[in-house]
């Protein structure tokens, strides 16, 4: 073997001992992991389009943001410990950061008892008076309610009286859009009065009664009762409300509900994650407070860019 044989022999030898080390060992190349992030999002909104919408946001969010997302229900828990049970199953699992959306704000506030003050919650369509929350989401009662008492406004024939219809445990975004309601209806010389619906099931016997009493416009905020006034609306009376399902869609096509009041929920469901996800990478909320728009629905507008934009965001 000649030198130059020897040396060639030498160069493979190292050439091999390097890329062994290299491939054995970080000391030479350090591989960069990115930490993914895990979020929860709880809520107790009904099953429908708009929580579809709302969850199609959240997904979109994750995927962007590189962060890894749970979903669970709280429509079925009725007690804030339960909701605070559920959250704190969250938490034992590796949870960093909450998005929750709960109807009632004391259920909201003792759900959020069980949360280390260094978790940051935003919350969604809620309140809840407690440090851990860092940034809100979700509609504007002001702006829902003047919609809303325009579009009953323009329907109603003159004398006709307005009933608020709602269920005897009403959300906090609940009280106010109808309180809001109430008050512009009256500075407009509209006669109000509120009802109070103990179970969706006794929606026709309402219905039948006020169809007996004549000169009524029924509203509601609440999208199970503006379902159930829809489906027992076979006296032509004019029903408006709030929220977006593909059952009120089809009462929307029969008449049998005049309009309703809808916000951009996917919309919602990606600023909330985006919220949480910016806080947890240390960039702070983008803002404490977002608002997100809102629509009125009716058969009329339900094929407009604008409206279809709002109730069908991802088609």
């Amino acid at each position: 073997m000649n030198k130059k044989m020897k040396k060639f022999l030498f160069a493979d030898i190292f050439l091999l001992v390097f890329l062994f080390l290299l491939s054995s060992t970080d000391f030479f190349v350090r591989e960069r992991k990115t930490e993914i992030i895990r979020i929860a999002v709880l809520t107790d909104a009904p099953a429908g389009r708009q929580l579809e919408n709302f969850r199609a946001g959240v997904t979109k969010a994750a995927a962007e943001w590189n962060v890894d997302v749970s979903f669970s229900g709280l429509a079925d828990m009725r007690t804030g410990e339960e909701k605070r049970a559920a959250i704190q199953r969250e938490l034992d699992t590796g949870c960093r950061g909450i998005v929750l959306q709960c109807g009632d704000s004391r259920h909201a506030e003792e759900a959020l008892e069980s949360v280390p003050v260094g978790v940051p919650v935003v919350l969604y369509d809620s309140e809840a008076d407690s440090a851990r929350v860092r940034a809100r989401i979700g509609g504007n009662a002001e702006e829902e309610s003047r919609l809303l008492a325009e579009a009953v406004l323009t329907g109603r024939e003159r004398g006709e009286s307005v009933t608020i219809v709602e269920t005897p445990q009403k959300s906090w975004y609940m009280e106010q859009l109808h309180g809001l309601l109430e008050e512009r209806l009256r500075q407009a010389g509209v006669l109000v009065r509120r009802v109070s619906l103990g179970e969706t099931a006794a929606a026709e016997t309402l219905m039948k009664g006020m169809a007996a009493q004549g000169g009524n416009i029924l509203v509601s905020g609440d999208i199970s009762v503006l379902q159930a006034l829809g489906e027992a609306n076979t006296e032509g009376i004019p029903v408006f409300g709030a929220g977006f399902s593909g059952a009120v869609r089809g009462l929307l096509e029969e008449g049998a509900v005049c309009g309703t009041v809808v916000h951009r929920d996917y919309e919602a469901g990606y600023l909330a994650v985006e919220e949480a996800a910016r806080i947890l990478q240390g960039k702070g909320a983008a803002e404490e407070t977002v608002v997100v728009e809102s629509v009125l629905v009716s058969a009329e507008t339900l094929r407009d860019k604008n409206v279809e934009s709002v109730v069908f965001p991802y088609i």
